[in-house]
């Protein structure tokens, strides 16, 4: 399938928004070097996000897989994206605690945007398919593993 510049740039953006991601949970394994191991893992799945994402826009590329060109809107990504950046800032000007690093991840996993992000290809065909039960298992995995973490410390 050809994709537009347009169409490139909007998935680019679901890249950077893992991205920021990847780089606060990067800053909260600075903050709480006692739970380091944990943060680290969470951004390392960020990381996989990103790389997944960019393999995707080559599998488009290829007519392996189809973009679905309706499922995000950029504003309302460039809206979590600032609020990520400025929970960066946060984390770097000030003091943080614990909790409030986990329900600042916990906002942001179950954001639309973060809980589907997936959901740039459509599971239209067999391989698709795959794809996307693949991202969604591992998804959900993620976000249980934060919620356990964040259990043992309500």
């Amino acid at each position: 399938m050809e994709l537009s510049a347009f169409q490139i740039s909007k998935i680019e953006l679901i890249a950077e928004y893992e991205s920021a991601v990847m780089e606060l949970y990067w800053v909260y394994s600075e903050k709480f070097p006692e739970h380091k191991t944990f943060w680290i893992d969470m951004a390392d799945d960020e990381r996989r996000n990103v790389e997944w994402i960019h393999s995707t826009i080559e599998q488009i590329k290829a007519n392996k897989i189809d973009y679905n060109r309706d499922r995000f809107n950029i504003e309302a990504i460039r809206i979590s994206m600032n609020f990520i950046k400025e929970q960066i800032r946060e984390a770097l000007d000030r003091t943080v605690s614990l909790q409030t690093a986990l329900a600042n991840a916990a906002s942001i996993e179950d954001s639309m945007a973060k809980k589907k992000f997936f959901e740039i290809i459509k599971d239209d065909n067999q391989e698709s398919r795959l794809l996307y039960q693949r991202f969604a298992a591992e998804n959900q995995k993620h976000r249980d593993k934060l919620n356990q973490f964040r259990q043992r410390f309500k």
